[in-house]
């Protein structure tokens, strides 16, 4: 079968699997199977085995599994609540916004689990619908995605096109407004007007810093010091151990939450597919067939630069598979087209952001316990203002 149109039966199939309540990584398991079926036959099982034994799957699963146990270990341990108080005592229900922006700058795999643990009690506090608590943390958590210099996707795609990060952050910019915009469309009630925390500003940064310093701790190794986030994500928890020193049951609840075998399952999925994906080379051959059907190179480089990100829902997926067949569109080097780039970063991100195969996506709903479907209520007008700001910004410029 054509590549192209068994990507598109696969994706059919995922979401028609979970649409019937079917388990999320059985779901994207069974799809990456199908694609693989349909295209290479039975050396899709060679090519699974690669992708779950690669070092990436695996740094990816240590990264996440660690993301985890730093977030729930915030909580079990009391950073998280106390954090949560003190921005909360300082600006309200806004606090709901501002805290997975914070984490957003983090840029670690199922990431938004760590803010949606943040706003728990905030969440119940204002009473916020789950599906409404869903939204509000995944959005808010990916605004710095575009522009950001920690992410995977920002810096492969520096290296693509071949110009410095200063470049890229000038050029993609309109993305995180049009993200920015879209959320604050949203939002009804999220006012700062509150009382206020009641103490010294010595107090109340004291209070930040006990609160936040694992995540410091992920900034400085992570940002200033350029260390991988295998070893400082489990450096964090380690510090934050041995200041807390959790007992042995505070240990095994932390534990319980984190070793959940449908979250290795999901990794090891998604994985398979994004390789599959690439081995099969069925982006590229999608992106032929609308060359060949006469379609605006614009239009192309957006619509697979979009399926390539909501297929795969992983920022990185756009930046690593789509970019390199667009270099003749985006340019390189002293030939960069910004607004170019800026489009395709926003497709990609459009894309990812409403994947239903994206990891916060699925960690922040299963987490508040949320209807998918009524999620997408918020996402797809979200997603609608986005690219219309991305397309304007590009028509304009």
């Amino acid at each position: 079968m054509d590549p192209s149109l068994a990507l598109f039966v696969s994706i059919f199939l995922i979401l028609l699997l979970i649409r019937l309540r079917i388990n999320v990584s059985v779901a994207i398991f069974i799809g990456a199977l199908i694609l693989g079926i349909l295209t290479i036959s039975l050396n899709t099982f060679e090519r699974m085995f690669l992708a779950i034994t690669s070092y990436q799957t695996i740094r990816l699963l240590i990264i996440v599994i660690s993301a985890f146990t730093l977030g729930f270990s915030m909580q079990e341990l009391g950073l998280l609540k106390r954090l949560s108080a003190t921005i909360s005592g300082i600006v309200g229900k806004l606090s709901l916004v501002i805290l997975p922006a914070i984490v957003g700058f983090l840029p670690m795999p199922g990431g938004a689990l760590i803010s949606a643990i943040m706003l728990t009690d905030l969440v119940r506090r204002y009473e916020v619908k789950s599906e409404e608590a869903t939204f509000v943390n995944y959005w808010f958590r990916h605004l710095w995605v575009p522009i950001w210099p920690l992410y995977p996707s920002f810096i492969i795609g520096a290296m693509v096109v071949e110009v410095s990060y200063l470049k890229i952050m000038a050029a993609c910019y309109p993305v995180t407004v049009g993200m920015i915009l879209a959320g604050i469309v949203f939002l009804r009630n999220y006012s700062c007007s509150t009382a206020r925390l009641s103490g010294s500003k010595v107090k109340i940064i004291k209070n930040l810093i006990l609160s936040l310093y694992p995540l410091m701790i992920v900034v400085v190794f992570a940002i200033i010091l350029k260390i991988d986030l295998v070893i400082t994500l489990p450096f964090a928890v380690f510090m934050l151990y041995l200041h807390k020193r959790p007992n042995t049951a505070k240990l095994k609840k932390i534990l319980k939450k984190t070793l959940d075998p449908k979250i290795v399952i999901l990794i090891f999925a998604v994985m398979f597919y994004k390789d599959l994906i690439e081995y099969t080379n069925s982006a590229q051959i999608f992106f032929n067939h609308l060359k060949e059907l006469k379609f605006p190179t614009p239009i192309a480089a957006f619509l697979l630069t979009f399926v390539v990100g909501f297929a795969v829902g992983i920022e990185i997926s756009y930046s690593a598979i789509a970019l390199p067949l667009l270099t003749a569109f985006t340019g390189i080097g002293s030939e960069f087209v910004p607004k170019n780039l800026m489009l395709v970063f926003g497709a990609g991100l459009l894309g990812v952001m409403m994947s239903p195969l994206h990891l916060c996506l699925i960690l922040t709903s299963e987490y508040y316990s949320a209807d998918l479907s009524k999620v997408y209520r918020y996402l797809i007008p979200a997603g609608i203002i986005l690219i219309s700001v991305v397309w304007i910004t590009y028509l304009i410029c």
